[in-house]
């Protein structure tokens, strides 16, 4: 007897591949599929750009890519999939398998990686058996495609280096929309990675602190904080809020920046950056974005050899592809801050990084990526 899941996949699969051929596409129609804002989106931006030239729909990722349990799931499945066939361009940046071969697909991906992805990861089992059929992968730089093109293996005849979207945020910045920033003499941003996994990862431990150190003292941190007037910012990957948010402290020194009260402030998250002084990470990307903004940057290597054997690391040497110091107790993270503001040896460092890792620094990516979308409707180049 043929498992029921595989089953009702292949039969979901036929449904929507027969149907979808009877399915008219509206010409210059273009849908977005947002699976970042508020936490550092390309999608959102050239929505925003788009929604009054074109006719554009937005929909969260969720609402087509969920996990597929019983049969009840697979018709809304093959609902969903079939409002998609409608649309002439389909833009993401997480990822997708377009189901009809007359529609665009551009995906504006979500970060140059550090971190193992795809068809790079140590574990065979994450490697997709149908991976995605992008027609336009937008990247940052010839090192961006090639780490893209080994993690995906989208040819690089497909790539466009344009810049990410998300990234003009940085280089034109807005007015802070949050004046409580303006009383500290220092704002320190803290982005680590995402531990709790999905698929079949393992990606670590979560910390039960605010930082993963056996020396950790919160009382002591905050002493530090108060004493500098500094601000510290905790920002965690969407995936790991609801795991972790609850374990932060409620201290006025420390604000644990959530997805919900980013959206009450109708922001993205890159929009705060430009007004912080220094960032505190892992092996999360941001800090390669972040090399646009020529600020100190800190990273934490706790469990790097353990990071090393589970997910991976695409980048190696780590410490130099990673420009700032590298700390592993409490005590050494504050002389790093100490030095990172006093010193910052890591300047030089940083602009070679950026040089490499970001083609363009003019803060254009958007109007470039709109210029290649205009193009696309008009006919003038094709997939």
């Amino acid at each position: 007897m043929i498992p029921l899941k595989p089953l009702l996949k292949k039969i979901s699969i036929k449904i929507i591949s027969t149907i979808y051929k009877r399915v008219r596409i509206r010409k210059a129609s273009i849908l977005i599929i947002e699976n970042a804002y508020p936490s550092g989106s390309s999608t959102k931006r050239i929505y925003d750009y788009l929604k009054g030239e074109y006719q554009v729909d937005w929909i969260r990722s969720d609402e087509i890519l969920f996990k597929r349990k019983n049969t009840s799931d697979y018709l809304n499945y093959i609902r969903q999939m079939l409002k998609v066939s409608r649309y002439h361009i389909i833009i993401t940046s997480h990822g997708f398998r377009k189901l009809k071969p007359e529609q665009v697909l551009i995906d504006l991906w979500h970060g140059i990686p550090l971190k193992a992805m795809g068809f790079m990861e140590n574990d065979e089992r994450i490697y997709d058996p149908e991976p995605f059929n992008t027609d336009y992968l937008i990247t940052n730089s010839k090192l961006d495609s090639m780490l893209m093109a080994a993690c995906t293996h989208i040819p690089f005849s497909k790539h466009h280096i344009l810049g990410s979207p998300r990234t003009d945020y940085l280089l034109n910045p807005g007015k802070n929309k949050i004046k409580e920033l303006e009383k500290y003499d220092k704002v320190i941003i803290y982005m680590p990675t995402f531990r709790q996994g999905y698929r079949k990862r393992t990606e670590g431990k979560i910390s039960d602190g605010l930082f993963p150190f056996d020396d950790f003292e919160e009382n002591e941190w905050i002493q530090y904080l108060q004493d500098h007037n500094y601000l510290l910012i905790v920002k965690l990957h969407p995936l790991e809020e609801k795991y972790v948010i609850k374990k932060m402290t409620g201290h006025p020194n420390i604000w644990v920046l959530s997805t919900e009260t980013l959206l009450d402030l109708d922001m993205d998250l890159y929009e705060l950056l430009p007004h912080t002084d220094l960032l505190i990470t892992d092996y999360s990307s941001v800090y390669i974005d972040y090399l646009l903004l020529d600020q100190p940057m800190i990273f934490l290597q706790h469990d790097l050899q353990e990071y090393r054997q589970t997910r991976g690391l695409l980048l190696e040497p780590y410490d130099f592809w990673t420009p700032g110091y590298k700390v592993k107790t409490q005590s050494e993270l504050i002389h790093a801050v100490e030095k990172s503001f006093d010193r910052d040896e890591y300047a030089e460092r940083r602009q070679n990084l950026k040089a490499v890792f970001h083609v363009h620094k003019d803060g254009k990516a958007t109007g470039r990526t709109v210029e290649l979308i205009d193009r696309i409707i008009a006919g003038h180049v094709k997939p």
